[in-house]
């Protein structure tokens, strides 16, 4: 069967999947359809931090890892996962259930299944799965071992039946209910890749644009007359672009520290500046309050020229409209 094996499920054959054992045992033991089977999850978080849960209730090993059973559930008995696969280019899905303990039964430790240091459920209302890859491993055996079994079960095979990246993430009181989308979904993008158009394709301060932000990052502080959507501090014009209009600004102090907002505009009053935000601070600032401010750019290569930077403009400005172009 080469690297690819047809997995064989209550004698229909639905979707190939990745052989993950170079051995024939399990080619002859799903030739035989008499099996039985586990799955195993493993999850690697965007941060490089893999989770290894298995279903049921046995530990399993292979390969040199080990999936546990014992928390946080995973694949209740009323919560069974939900595939969709389709023909084609279409995106598949995996939809599972993660169900952390409230309590361990043997210490009484409160929220023992956590991620890091952070119980489950609130790690993963903080995102702590987002972006993270999913990779479904279904374990094979002939037979259950006879009571009492083995601390942990070792498979005639292993293989691998969907493998993707989280895409929804549903947080209740007791369950984490999580959807993965197949690497399919990687093609669903805008083509051609790059849009041909007269304003930069970058964005200030990429890898594209090349500049640094924080050769231009200026430390301001909040002026009398400032409200949550007006900001008016005492300095010179920023570098490169001269104006903050379309930058942004970053509170270092008071109630709004750490919270940024993006500038819509900026008038210059005498010795003061009043910047404009798209979106109000969360919290009433102060006069005295320190925040950072980077200029902003409007994509147009008269802009850039400012910039200094017009080798790495991104536009093109000289294709003619459509209304135009013959």
């Amino acid at each position: 069967m080469g690297a690819v094996l047809a997995q064989i499920l209550d004698g229909e054959t639905v979707k190939t999947a990745k052989y993950e054992t170079s051995t024939g045992a399990l080619v002859a033991l799903l030739g035989a359809r008499a099996f039985v089977w586990a799955d195993l999850y493993t999850i690697t978080l965007a941060t490089g931090v893999v989770l290894r849960l298995a279903a049921g209730d046995s530990d399993w090993a292979y390969g040199g890892n080990t999936w546990s059973h014992s928390g946080p559930f995973i694949e209740h008995p009323d919560r069974k996962p939900t595939a969709h696969w389709k023909l084609g280019l279409d995106v598949d899905t995996w939809q599972f259930s993660v169900i952390p303990r409230s309590v361990d039964p043997i210490t009484n430790a409160a929220y023992p299944d956590a991620i890091g240091s952070t119980p489950w459920l609130a790690a993963a209302r903080a995102g702590a799965l987002d972006g993270a890859i999913v990779q479904v491993d279904r374990a094979y055996l002939a037979a259950w071992p006879a009571y009492p079994r083995a601390l942990i079960l070792a498979p005639t095979g292993v293989v691998n039946i969907f493998t993707g990246r989280v895409a929804a993430i549903d947080v209740d009181r007791a369950t984490v209910e999580i959807t993965v989308n197949s690497h399919l979904e990687l093609l669903d993008q805008s083509m051609p890749r790059n849009l041909y158009q007269a304003g930069c394709s970058r964005v200030l301060f990429d890898a594209g644009c090349s500049l640094i932000a924080s050769s231009y990052a200026a430390s301001l502080t909040v002026g009398s007359g400032s409200t949550q959507s007006l900001i008016v501090a005492t300095s010179g014009l920023p570098g490169g672009s001269g104006t903050y209009a379309l930058g942004r600004i970053l509170f270092t102090s008071g109630r709004n520290s750490g919270f940024s907002r993006s500038v819509r505009s900026m008038t210059q009053v005498t010795t003061t500046l009043q910047l404009a935000l798209i979106a109000p601070m969360p919290f009433a600032v102060t006069a005295g309050d320190a925040f950072t401010a980077w200029p902003g750019c409007d994509k147009k290569m008269a802009t850039c020229t400012t910039w200094g930077n017009i080798a790495n403009f991104g536009g093109e400005p000289y294709i003619p409209s459509p209304e135009t172009a013959a």
